[in-house]
């Protein structure tokens, strides 16, 4: 019923947009819908949003690759957590155009832009993230697995991993979910193809009809990813120790 009511109100508001600005500026919704149906039919749809995500998903793998492997160092041996936490920061408020305008000095324009723009704006949420999971272990429990000698690994699979997991796992759902709207704004202004590039191109053309079948595309990938992936990451609630039967 809510689907149906809000779908009501976004054609009735892109009717009153069309006679506000004028099919020139903001085509009607049935020819917007058209030429959306046009691209999905085509395939250019799919292979497009195949460029963005391939590019958001191998900038996320970088950076929880390194933010991981540095948050574990960081949050085991203190002067290292001393010596980037303050960069990570740093990096942590930089906005991702600063990060697009030195990619494309540095590479200049194609799919390295957004690959290296999605990994530095993820990377410092991670690597934060993993230090402070690591940091919040009780003490008490350290102390116990060092009066008992228990093996680095075997502590490190059994209280660091676990202690850490439900903090990078929040982290991830979030990084993942911004990932997907940086590799569109580095595409939009670094790239030849993608989703970003092809919005880029209808408002350089002022072809509307694509433009705004675009945005709905890129919107509508944005809802699956956000209900298919996200909300389940941020609805489970993992234990840092499992729970044992009774002997």
């Amino acid at each position: 019923m809510n689907f149906i009511i809000l779908t009501s109100l976004a054609v009735a508001l892109g009717y009153a947009a069309t006679a506000t600005f004028g099919a020139a500026m903001m085509p009607p919704p049935p020819e917007i819908l058209r030429r959306l149906a046009s691209l999905t039919m085509t395939g250019e749809l799919f292979v497009e949003a195949l460029h963005t995500c391939v590019r958001g998903l191998c900038g996320i793998l970088l950076a929880n690759l390194l933010g991981i492997g540095l948050g574990l160092c960081a949050g085991l041996i203190r002067p290292m957590d001393r010596l980037f936490r303050p960069l990570l920061t740093a990096l942590n408020a930089c906005p991702p155009v600063v990060w697009i305008s030195l990619a494309m000095v540095w590479m200049g324009t194609g799919g390295g832009v957004p690959v290296f723009v999605v990994a530095a704006a993820t990377l410092p949420p991670v690597f934060l993230s993993t230090v402070e999971g690591i940091q919040a272990i009780d003490p008490r429990l350290i102390a116990m697995s060092r009066l008992y000698r228990v093996p680095f690994l075997v502590r490190l699979k059994g209280l660091t991993i676990p202690s850490a997991f439900p903090f990078w796992r929040t982290a991830f759902a979030h990084t993942a979910a911004a990932a997907w709207k940086v590799a569109t704004v580095a595409e939009f202004l670094g790239s030849a193809d993608g989703i970003g590039a092809r919005i880029y191109w209808s408002y350089h053309r002022l072809e509307m009809a694509d433009l705004y079948a675009w945005t709905l595309a890129i919107v509508g990938f944005g809802i699956i990813i956000d209900t298919g992936l996200i909300s389940r990451l941020h609805s489970k609630r993992t234990p840092v120790f499992p729970k044992r039967g009774r002997r």
